[in-house]
């Protein structure tokens, strides 16, 4: 590809006086500095993995990989809103080790290899000076470092998208068919690991196919990327078929709509276009940054970056692309997104089901600040690690989201040990959904997830009888406790003077201070908290013809 930017601080328009040797060493050496930066980045997030006890969604992903068989683990996949790559390689990974850390680290793997091929990315597209200065975001973003260092798809994700942009840019740079095909793997290997890799599919096919159709390339070029195509469309339908048609109407997809992601679908007759439009666009660079007003100005950069590359003069020197296709190629995900959101396919906005998008914000920005740093790269990097350093300290935390020290697994083993101490055999234990997953991991010995499960569950566990509400019912608040709480009592056969114990362990605060305000008979017993995301409630059932 065709470069945007100087390929170094010798080349940057700026005065040899002016050119100090930090510049110099950073342009002769910009791979080390980019590798050591990466390295940073690794050890940073092995220690946002270490001492913290799985999240509830974490515990999710390995109970469902945590089965007998292959087979049985690709079943319990097909349960997610995810592809199936990550439960299927946590089933063979789990042979390591299921510790925390343990299982944390192919994310940590995959997201430091992920920032390591978005800087050789980077540096092809537009010179060493903006991948360096990208690749300090990618690595030291708190949102980034957080999403990359959890038991979830998007290390995967990222790692297999960039690899796909990457080898693309190779594949026609060289003319290789070989190196084709192999984008087109990792192409597919992205749209195992979660669906808004076919939103980059999308985008990817439309800047593939405007380069090929521009410039002449060998046939054979051209016959592996119409297979990859092929390929691309064949595993689209396959899992349309067996997954993506099923979950439409889930309670899940439901649920998402209506309740936690509802800012994200745009609500015809309820939102301004316009509004939604410019808004959930800014709430995805706040989301990327972790800071509103450097979010807000971070999609300003954006802009003007896209403004800069579409009037670029470069002439195109083929096979590289020219100025306006790399523009194209970064607002398209934006685009595809949004259009889906505003017909109520996909979510658009500060959510971490788009931090896909970080991919193209971040490269766009990462050219307006190498630019505004007249190419100098001891600037650009000063100013990206400025803007993480603001970010780190001015931070908010996107919801749901738990502190270090409450998510410490100091607070899980005390809980752990007063429910076999306190808590006796004989009292049924109640929990929400998230609880269930929690105490299924770290009470019963790392239970694996039960499948096809839509009402009540009851089951033994370290010799306490765990009855959990239906999976819809993820976390339990003042308010709907109470509709539970009246049905448990029948499903157990409880009685009047019977103690129930109520377990809460995951996102969220206690119920215990709101339920004597929300109904009379449901006041405490006892409130038993381990920090501010775990407690245990202990509850007598009253006699119901009194109230």
């Amino acid at each position: 590809m065709q470069r945007l930017a100087p390929k170094s601080a010798a080349e940057a328009p700026v005065s040899p006086q002016g050119a100090g040797r930090f510049d110099a060493w950073l342009g002769e050496n910009a791979a080390l500095a980019a590798l050591i930066v990466v390295s940073i980045g690794f050890m940073l997030r092995v220690r946002a993995a270490w001492g913290t006890f799985l999240n509830p969604d974490e515990t999710l992903h390995f109970s469902l990989a945590n089965q007998g068989s292959l087979i049985s683990a690709y079943h319990a996949s097909l349960t997610l809103a995810h592809p199936p790559l990550l439960i299927l390689l946590l089933y063979f990974w789990r042979a390591l080790g299921t510790s925390e850390l343990v299982l944390r680290m192919p994310s940590i793997m995959a997201g430091s290899a992920f920032c390591w091929i978005f800087y050789k990315w980077l540096r092809d597209l537009m010179g060493s000076t903006v991948g360096l200065t990208g690749v300090v975001l990618m690595a030291f973003l708190p949102p980034i470092m957080a999403v990359t260092s959890e038991v979830r798809q998007y290390s995967l994700l990222l790692l297999f998208i960039t690899c796909a942009a990457f080898l693309l840019e190779r594949a026609l740079v060289k003319e290789s068919s070989e190196v084709m095909i192999c984008a087109f793997v990792c192409l597919w290997l992205a749209m195992l690991s979660h669906y808004s890799a076919l939103l980059f599919a999308a985008a990817f096919g439309i800047y593939s196919a405007w380069r090929l159709v521009r410039q002449k390339f060998p046939r054979r070029l051209t016959t592996a990327w119409i297979a990859g195509q092929l390929g691309a469309v064949a595993l689209f339908v396959t899992l349309y078929r067996l997954q993506i048609s099923r979950l439409r109407s889930s309670v899940l997809a439901v649920q998402a709509v209506t309740e936690w992601l509802r800012r994200s679908y745009f609500r015809p007759g309820q939102d301004n276009l316009l509004a939604f439009v410019l808004g959930r666009s800014f709430a995805v660079f706040q989301f990327i940054f972790g800071q509103l007003v450097v979010g807000d100005i971070a999609a300003l950069f954006f802009i003007a970056g896209i403004v800069f590359l579409a009037r670029g003069k470069q002439k195109p020197e083929p096979p590289l692309a020219s100025v306006g296709e790399a523009a194209v190629f970064l607002v398209a995900p934006f685009a595809i997104n949004c259009v889906l959101a505003l017909s109520g396919k996909y979510p658009y906005g500060g959510t971490r089901h788009c931090v896909f998008l970080a991919i193209f914000a971040m490269t766009g920005i990462s050219y307006v600040i190498a630019k505004m740093a007249r190419w100098r790269p001891s600037i650009a990097v000063a100013v990206s690690v400025l803007i993480v350093a603001v970010c780190s300290a001015f931070g908010f935390h996107h919801q749901p989201y738990m502190t270090r020290a409450d998510q410490s697994r100091a607070q899980m083993d005390r809980m752990i040990e007063f429910i076999q101490v306190a808590v006796p055999a004989a009292d049924p234990v109640f929990v929400d959904y998230q609880a269930n997953l929690m105490l299924s991991h770290y009470l019963c010995g790392q239970k694996p997830g039960v499948i096809g499960v839509s009402g009540y569950q009851k089951f033994q566990c370290a010799g306490h009888e765990i009855i959990s509400a239906p999976p819809h019912m993820w976390m339990f608040t003042a308010e709907t406790f109470p509709a539970y709480w009246d049905e448990l009592i029948p499903y157990s056969g409880l009685v009047p003077g019977k103690t129930v114990w109520v377990v809460q362990a995951g996102w969220g605060a206690s119920i215990a201070p709101d339920l004597q305000r929300v109904r009379d008979d449901l006041a405490p017993v006892k409130v038993q908290a381990f920090g501010r995301n775990i407690s245990v409630v202990e509850l007598r059932v009253k006699d119901q013809r009194s109230q």
